[in-house]
């Protein structure tokens, strides 16, 4: 499993068949990060206006922090990555050739000791910006865990010292979508371990 949470190597994880497209107008896009204090992601400005509409069509919620995480000694991302962030990444998940991110947000309303995570999809537009976040899963436990890409699959893993305990979501262009991936040896059609 190819673990990119720091994001930027996400990028390079996804099909690199196709160039990355670049908005027609560079002066629209800020290639300066934007500081989320509160979590320490490098979001740039687009990013960071995509996450704060979904903030305010969803005030329940709050942006997930690297210091939701539980710490475990048996996988210290951050010896073997330097950069580690948990619950943010960045790469071309849909395949059409635009830089998307991924994101996870958490509840409010829950216990700070386990608390529950909505994983979110923004797809890049062509000419800039970011469309609308795609909920992904809602109400999952993630506090053990991370996200990551994997060649062209976004992969939830609710904990990474059970690490063959994941859930893979691929875009379905036919049925534009995130569609949920499964396994060779999984009996339903089910993603598990979601709390709906």
């Amino acid at each position: 499993m190819l673990l990119v949470g720091a994001g930027l190597a996400g990028a390079s994880a996804c099909r690199a068949e196709r160039p990355v497209k670049t908005p027609r107008d560079p002066a629209r896009v800020s290639r300066a990060p934007a500081a989320m204090l509160d979590a320490g992601y490098p979001l740039r400005r687009e990013e960071l206006a995509a996450v704060d509409a979904l903030l305010r069509a969803n005030p329940a919620l709050r942006r997930a922090t690297d210091a939701d995480r539980r710490e475990s000694e048996s996988n210290d991302f951050r010896k073997l990555y330097g950069v580690y962030h948990p619950y943010f990444l960045r790469g071309d998940v849909n395949d059409d050739g635009i830089l998307d991110f991924v994101l996870a947000f958490v509840r409010r309303d829950s216990d700070a000791d386990s608390p529950w995570f909505s994983i979110v999809v923004f797809a890049g537009k062509d000419g800039g910006g970011f469309a609308p976040g795609t909920f992904l899963e809602r109400d999952v436990s993630l506090a053990d865990g991370d996200l990551s890409i994997d060649r062209d699959s976004i992969v939830i893993t609710p904990d990474t010292d059970e690490d063959e305990v994941v859930r893979r979501y691929r875009w379905d262009p036919v049925r534009r979508s995130y569609a949920f991936v499964h396994d060779q040896n999984e009996e339903d059609g089910r993603a598990p371990g979601a709390r709906t």
